[in-house]
């Protein structure tokens, strides 16, 4: 006869192992996820570029002599 206590353990083991199969992605939900990690991927890249764009812009701005002529004649127009 079994004892209690290897009753327990088996009924534990198969609990784990059905549910191990239980929480299985299907197919359908693996490709879904895919779709939404590829469309994730896709907006980081468009933020990427976007950033990258408006910092090359910024640092044209602030590397431009015309433009540090200009902000110093700003200066002076509020200075005075």
């Amino acid at each position: 006869m079994m004892s209690m206590w290897t009753a327990i353990a088996l009924i534990s083991v198969a609990g784990i192992v059905a549910g191990i199969f239980n929480n299985k992605p299907n197919k359908k939900q693996g490709e879904e996820m895919t779709d939404k990690m590829r469309a994730l991927h896709a907006k980081v890249d468009a933020l990427e570029n976007d950033l990258r764009d408006r910092v090359e812009t910024l640092e044209r701005i602030v590397t431009n002599p015309k433009e540090n002529l200009k902000r110093q004649f700003d200066h002076l127009d509020k200075a005075s």
